[in-house]
C-alpha cells in the first residue's frame, strides 16, 4: 500500500449528517484530509453538495465512487441498512472506512463487517461514535478503568432527553420503519448511549426488556424502552429511553464497592467516594445501622469536545501516522447487540442472553421489514448501494 501524504475522502450520503461532515471537511478543519467526492442517489442532494464544495466529484452510485480511484477512504452516512454492503465493498477496493452509527441494523451484519475487515487488516476501520470525544465521558471511563468505584455492582442510565416530534418522523418515508431504518430509538438515537455503556461498564450477559411500538408517535418501531440488565459479575443494570418525553432526563449512575459516579446532563461529574470498601464494611462493622463514611467530589473535565470532527481527525491520523483509534468500528457490535437484545426481549416478552442468537434476531427483523410500509422504498434503493434517504 502506497504511503499517503494526505487522505482523499469520499462521502457516501449527503443528508443531515452528510451535510455536517462535508462542511467541516470543506473548511479544512481536519488537516491532511481532503474531500474529493460525494455520492448520493438523490440528484438534489448532489446539487446541495456542489453548492458547499464546487470542487467535489459527484456520483449517483456509491459503488461507482468506491471504484473511481478518486478516494483513499470513505465516510459512510447512508441509512443503516446500507452500511455493511458499502463497508465490505470499500474493503475489497482497498479503501479505509469511517462508518456512521450504528454500524449495522443487526449484530449478524456487524459480524460480517468485522470478518471482512479481518481479511483487510491493514485498512483502518472506525465508527462515528463521537460521544467518545466528550471530555466528560472520557473522564468517566478513565475513572471506572482506574478503579474509582471498585467492583461495579449497579448501573442505571435514564436517557429520556431524545424527544422527537411527529414532524421529524414524517420527514422521510424510510424513517422509523422496519424496512427503512430497522428500528426506532434504540437504533437511531441511542447507539451512542449503548456504545458508551458497553465501553465504560462492559457488556451484560442477560436482558429483560419492555419495548413499546408507536406509543407516542404514529410509527412502526419502538419509541420507548425499559430494560433490566444482568452482568457476568452479578451486577445489575437498568436502561430507560424514549423519544416521547419532555424535558427528559440524562443521568448515568455507576455504583460499586468504592462509591458512586453520576454523570449525564452537564459536564460536571459527581463522585461520592467511600473511605472504606463497602463490601468489607458490610461484613466487619458491629453497628446495625452504620454506613460507610463518604467524600463527595465534583469533577469538571476541561478540554473541548471535538465531536464528529474529532473522530474524523483521529481516523485520518490513524491512516497517516498509525494513531490509535478512539472508536474502532469492530467495537460497534457490542452496543448494537445490546440494543438488539433489548428489542428482541421487548418484542418476544422473553429474557435474551448475550451473545444473542444472531440468526434469530436477523430473521425477526427481516420478517418485520417484509410487512413494513417502507418495504418498497428500501427494495428500490437496494439497487443502488449509494442510496441515501437522510
Amino acid at each position: 500500500m502506497a504511503v499517503l501524504k494526505e487522505v482523499r475522502i469520499g462521502l457516501i450520503g449527503h443528508g443531515n449528517m452528510g451535510r455536517h461532515h462535508l462542511a467541516y471537511l470543506t473548511k479544512g478543519e481536519v488537516p491532511q484530509a481532503r474531500i474529493t467526492a460525494v455520492a448520493d442517489v438523490n440528484p438534489q442532494a448532489l446539487q446541495r453538495a456542489l453548492q458547499t464544495n464546487p470542487k467535489v466529484q459527484t456520483f449517483e452510485d456509491g459503488k461507482a465512487m468506491i471504484h473511481s480511484g478518486l478516494v483513499d477512504a470513505v465516510l459512510i452516512a447512508t441509512p443503516h441498512y446500507f452500511h455493511p454492503g458499502l463497508t465490505i465493498e470499500a474493503f475489497k477496493a482497498g479503501l479505509h472506512v469511517l462508518c456512521e452509527k450504528p454500524v449495522a441494523v443487526t449484530a449478524k451484519a456487524a459480524q460480517q463487517m468485522n470478518e471482512a475487515h479481518a481479511r483487510h487488516k491493514k485498512l483502518v476501520f472506525a465508527a462515528m461514535f463521537m460521544m467518545r470525544m466528550s471530555p466528560m465521558w472520557r473522564k468517566v471511563k478513565e475513572m471506572v478503568d482506574g478503579g474509582a468505584v471498585g467492583r461495579i455492582t449497579r448501573v442505571n442510565w435514564i436517557v429520556t432527553d431524545w424527544f422527537r416530534s411527529q414532524a421529524y418522523y414524517n420527514s422521510g418515508g424510510w424513517r422509523a420503519t422496519w424496512g427503512g431504518e430497522g428500528g426506532g430509538v434504540l437504533l437511531n438515537q441511542c447507539p451512542h448511549n449503548l456504545d458508551l455503556l458497553t465501553w465504560i461498564c462492559g457488556v451484560p450477559n442477560r436482558v429483560v426488556a419492555q419495548a413499546t411500538l408507536g406509543k407516542f408517535h404514529q410509527i412502526e418501531v419502538e419509541d420507548e424502552v425499559s430494560a433490566l440488565l444482568t452482568y457476568p459479575n452479578g451486577a445489575t443494570g437498568f436502561f430507560c429511553t424514549t423519544t416521547g418525553e419532555a424535558p427528559g432526563t440524562n443521568r448515568l449512575e455507576i455504583a460499586g464497592d468504592n462509591g458512586r459516579i453520576i454523570a449525564g446532563g452537564s459536564r460536571a461529574i459527581e463522585w461520592v467516594q467511600t473511605t472504606v470498601n463497602t463490601a468489607r464494611f458490610c461484613k466487619t462493622t458491629r453497628e446495625s445501622f452504620a454506613v460507610p463514611p463518604t467524600n463527595k467530589i465534583v469533577i469538571e473535565p476541561g478540554g473541548k469536545d471535538l465531536a464528529h470532527m474529532g473522530i474524523t481527525l483521529n481516523f485520518v491520523n490513524a491512516i497517516l501516522h498509525g494513531e490509535k483509534l478512539i472508536a474502532p468500528a469492530e467495537e460497534g457490535i457490542r452496543g448494537l447487540e445490546l440494543g438488539n437484545a433489548m428489542l428482541m426481549s421487548g418484542l418476544t416478552g422473553k429474557p435474551v442472553s448475550i451473545p444473542t442468537n444472531r440468526n434469530a434476531y436477523d430473521a425477526l427483523i427481516r420478517k418485520l421489514a417484509r410487512t413494513s410500509k417502507a418495504q418498497k422504498t428500501v427494495q428500490e434503493a437496494r439497487v443502488d448501494m449509494g442510496a441515501s434517504f437522510r
